[in-house]
């Protein structure tokens, strides 16, 4: 009986060790990157604004932001749920890039429900600062006050919460 156990510990230490961690426990989120095309198309079809992102591979700050911004938990959480994610490599696709007027990287879009822009925001942003543009956008405060005002009015909340 004994033998039968060891034997059967033995397989599954085996087996456990045989499959990456990745297929045994679930992967981290990530956000939902659409492509330009599709992601415009989704905006429109879903009326969800859209979040557009412009990048390149040699660029050293939208590796940073790659690395630090979007792998944020609550910004994957809120983009995912509230917005279209769009990522163009400006570089493979220079007539989008072109399109927006994109001459720095990395470069942020923000689209309205019919695929207008909103606003953009050029360079390195980081995840507190982007989670309050996003709410600022999707809660259409962008509508009736400014940026700083509802800035403002998010920390008053977390002082009368505390």
């Amino acid at each position: 009986m004994n033998m039968k156990k060891t034997a059967s510990f033995l397989l599954i230490i085996y087996i456990l060790m045989a499959f990456p961690a990745s297929i045994c426990f679930a992967e981290k989120e990530k956000i939902q990157w659409q492509s330009y095309d599709t992601g415009i198309k989704m905006i429109q079809d879903q009326k969800k604004k859209g979040f557009l992102h412009f990048y390149s591979d040699w660029c050293k700050y939208c590796k940073i932001m790659n690395n630090q911004t979007f792998t944020d938990s609550k910004i994957i959480e809120y983009l995912n749920k509230n917005f279209i994610s769009i990522r163009v490599n400006a570089e493979k696709q220079r007539n989008v890039a072109q399109k927006y007027g994109v001459r720095g990287l990395p470069n942020t879009w923000f689209i309205s429900e019919d695929s207008t822009s909103l606003s953009s925001q050029p360079g390195f942003i980081q995840p507190d600062r982007l989670l309050t543009m996003l709410k600022f956008l999707n809660t259409d405060s962008f509508k009736n006050m400014k940026f700083s005002e509802f800035i403002d009015k998010q920390e008053q909340k977390k002082t009368t919460i505390q």
